[in-house]
């Protein structure tokens, strides 16, 4: 792992209705409106508060980052509450190699709203400022390092102080950083007792897999003292065998050629509601639920997996759990993407007279999801084509209706607006429930093909809130920690319906989607409500790039017409061309100019750049690893919100992401 410190700090995911909806303090002054102006007139959006004008700029030589551009703006209003947001934005400077600006910006916040702020909430940014100085160290000059460092130090005890030592999160950043300081600082021991504060609480692990590092970081402790042995067990604890990617990693997903992308690290169980309702994460690239009938005397299972041998682990994780559950009556499918009808077969093998509730135009979805992937940690790379193409529903619905399965009414509501035009919400009569799938799946659409119905989205989201349930279960852990409750919700709409409006009104004026994506467009009412950050950025740039799609042709213009799309073949051979033969460019040249463009926080560049130095250079290894580099950093940037690109820099990164023991957890 690079020092001085870290390389990268993750997705943290402190959920809870608490964390999510709480109320940020309003700022006197009414908001900052940018005026952007357009071809037809004068187009708003959010701009920093006063006094934090200079962030969320990228002229110069600053590199752009969509994330960073909204995390600076939205979170310049006030303190936030939700550790996520303040841990996710110290995450992006760190991969981006933007220390510095961070370093600024949370200084800022902690000088402006010193008064504001909570002593939890001043201990999470100062424990995100902290690993922001920890990164940065090694830019200090030499004569002033050691005094950074012990400043860094005091940080940390304020923070632990002042949460009187029971903040998970300041352990962390605590443990982490004094395990990788030099030995003559003196800080091991501490780090030992910061992170094994950690694991004595499992039930304090803010999200799956965030205490994979404190593990890691224990066996380097281990292996500091001579303990080969203990220090291997630590390593096994963590998911790691002999090595480790240099990126850090505490996210949720997990990822292997031979199963594919999990959305949790291991195995587990939510109990939604105690004895009847019940969420099954770890197993395939969906989340299952299963609900027992009111009767009690029949098992409901929403969806069906995304392979039958996933599907049956999952099941039989839950029966070990729970031996009592009644046998499985009925499957309702809330669309038939690969992910979710995968694993229809076993439930076929299970009992023939297993009941599919399904869309009747559920073809055209099928159609679309059978074809071959280049990455084999989507779906596993023995995913067969007959696992989904063998899908079909017992009961083909084109119109709403309502079952009743042992004593339990559910209403089926067909829909097309989200991902897939055979979608099904499935409301749950005795409980409240909303089981919405992928409507809101924030791609709208797996990103390799065409689909998706992104306007039509908004009719479907009013469907699920006119019936006012309790909460919203969505096909994959994380999207019900960002559109699970109805107000996450219903403020996502409002957000959603503007950022149509506007990113349309962009697209007929010739605006291209990457044009659009460096206006940072933030609604201005959005500063006010917090539980709508997360459910806005994850969906930003994904929405800007389907109604793209949806209204441009195979050719597509830019704001000034100088780099228009569609028209050249350029491909990694001509980019290596250039470099090889046009600029006369020596490897080591290019190896310089990649290291250049990995400290400037280039890394999309980085990665195309050496894959097209890789053209002419093949055997060159130290190209490769700068390639994997940028690669890995691009992963560590995507973690938590994407993971379709978080599995394809994986991939290219030559790495995969292991799940965690179950020992790790006991």
């Amino acid at each position: 792992m690079r020092n001085l410190f870290l390389h990268s700090v993750a997705g943290l995911a402190i959920v809870g209705v608490a964390a999510l909806t709480a109320p940020i303090p309003q700022a006197d002054a009414a908001p900052q409106i940018k005026q952007i102006t357009t071809p037809w007139g004068n187009a708003t959006t959010l701009a920093p508060e006063t006094g934090f004008e200079r962030f969320a700029k990228f002229e110069d030589d600053r590199s752009f980052h969509a994330d960073i551009a909204f995390y600076e703006t939205v979170l310049s209003y006030a303190p936030v509450d939700d550790p996520r947001v303040v841990f996710l934005l110290a995450n992006a400077y760190i991969v981006t190699n933007q220390q510095k600006h961070g370093l600024d910006f949370y200084e800022t916040q902690l000088a402006t709203y010193e008064v504001e702020m909570r002593a939890e909430t001043r201990a999470v940014y100062l424990s995100a400022y902290a690993l922001l100085r920890a990164t940065y160290a090694e830019r200090v000059g030499l004569l002033s390092r050691i005094g950074w460092v012990n400043d860094t130090f005091e940080i940390l005890k304020e923070a632990d102080k002042i949460t009187d030592g029971q903040n998970p999160l300041v352990h962390w950043a605590s443990g982490l950083i004094y395990t990788q300081v030099p030995g003559f600082f003196g800080k091991r021991e501490e780090a030992k007792e910061h992170l094994e504060w950690l694991i004595d609480r499992p039930e304090l692990e803010p999200t799956p897999g965030f205490y994979r590092e404190a593990y890691r970081h224990l066996a380097t402790l281990s292996r500091h003292k001579g303990d080969k042995e203990m220090a291997r067990t630590y390593l096994n604890l963590s998911g790691y065998s002999e090595t480790a990617p240099e990126t850090l990693f505490m996210g949720w997903f997990a990822t292997s050629a031979e199963e594919g992308l999990r959305f949790t690290p291991r195995p587990m169980i939510e109990e939604v509601e105690p004895g009847r309702v019940f969420a099954v994460q770890g197993f395939g690239f969906s989340e299952l639920h299963f609900i027992v009938s009111a009767n009690g005397e029949e098992l409901i299972s929403i969806d069906a997996g995304t392979q039958p041998y996933s599907l049956k682990a999952g099941i039989q994780y839950l029966r070990n759990q729970l031996p009592e559950l009644p046998p499985l009556t009925t499957v309702f499918v809330t669309h038939s993407h690969w992910d979710h009808v995968g694993g229809h077969s076993y439930f076929r093998l299970l009992d023939p007279k297993i009941k599919f509730y399904g869309r009747a135009n559920f073809g055209g979805t099928l159609e679309r999801a059978d074809r071959n992937h280049v990455y084999n940690q989507f779906r596993g790379e023995g995913f067969k084509a007959d696992w989904i193409t063998t899908y079909a529903p017992d009961v083909p619905i084109s119109d709403p209706m309502t079952v009743t399965v042992g004593g339990s009414t559910f209403e089926l509501v067909p829909a097309t607006g989200g991902e897939t035009e055979d979608a099904l919400l499935i409301f749950d009569q005795e409980f409240n429930l909303a089981f919405a799938g992928d409507v809101l799946m924030p791609f709208y659409g797996e990103p390799w093909v065409e689909e998706g119905y992104v306007r039509e989205a908004v009719a479907t989201i009013d469907s699920i809130l006119s019936r006012g349930p309790r909460r919203i279960l969505h096909g994959h852990y994380g999207l019900t920690g960002i559109y699970g409750e109805p107000q996450q919700l219903s403020t996502y709409r409002r957000t959603f319906k503007w950022l149509i409006d506007e990113v349309d009104a962009y697209l007929v004026n010739g605006y291209s989607a990457e044009d659009i994506r460096r206006l940072n467009l933030i609604p201005p009412s959005l500063y006010a409500h917090p539980e709508g950050f997360f459910g806005y950025v994850a969906s930003r740039d994904h929405v800007i790039a389907r109604l793209s799609d949806h209204m441009t042709g195979i050719w597509r213009e830019n704001i000034d017409g100088d780099d228009p799309r569609g028209l050249d073949t350029l491909t990694l051979t001509e980019y290596g061309r250039m470099m090889d033969v046009y600029f006369d460019m020596s490897e080591s040249k290019i190896e310089r100019g990649l290291k250049r463009m990995i400290r400037g926080g280039d890394n999309e560049l980085a990665l195309k750049m050496a894959s097209a130095a890789l053209r002419r250079h093949p055997d060159n290894t130290d190209i490769r690893d700068l390639r994997n580099e940028a690669a890995d950093r691009l992963r560590s940037a995507t973690q938590y919100f994407d993971p379709f690109r978080f599995v394809t820099y994986t991939e290219l990164s030559g790495q995969y992401q292991p799940e965690l023991p179950t020992e790790a957890m006991e």
